[in-house]
């Protein structure tokens, strides 16, 4: 009799581990998406707007320095080539260290970050002038949708 019960428990066990085992994992649930409070919000917006300025004033007053020796252009292109890519990386850490930043700022901001990358990227690979261009009408485009969201 005991080797029976055995028996039949044992079989049920592996009823249930053969359950078990075809039983769909469960599905992980979805976090929430953070809420922020308006004052949340406003900070990260300003933040991210200051950010912005000092990246483009940096490029603003880098833009405005030249030089008649050819050592010292090519000093300064190289370091306008530096500061474009800085302002690039800039912007983006500035943005991931403020989750509440509103899209309407978020998104050009991190599109013009991606640009300045770019444009330094195809200077230092000599792109075509062509192809310059075209970086720069997307900086502008970007530059004047961050300028009104953070007016």
């Amino acid at each position: 009799m005991p080797t029976i019960i055995a028996i039949v428990i044992a079989v049920i066990a592996i009823a249930v581990a053969i359950g078990a085992w075809f039983r769909p994992a469960p599905k992980p649930e979805t976090p929430a998406a953070k809420t922020y409070s308006d004052q949340e919000v406003a900070d990260a917006k300003k933040a991210v707007c200051d950010a912005f300025n000092k990246a483009h004033s940096t490029l603003i007053t880098n833009a405005g320095k030249s030089g008649d020796d050819p050592t010292q252009a090519a000093i300064l292109a190289v370091n306008g080539r530096l500061a474009t890519y800085a302002a690039g990386d800039f912007l983006i850490v500035q943005l991931q260290g403020q989750p509440a930043a509103p899209d309407n700022v978020a998104k050009p901001i991190r599109d013009l970050a991606i640009t300045y990358q770019t444009i330094a990227l195809d200077q230092i690979g000599d792109a075509s002038r062509t192809q310059l261009d075209t970086d720069y009408e997307k900086a502008d485009t970007f530059t004047k949708a961050i300028t009104e969201a953070c007016g």
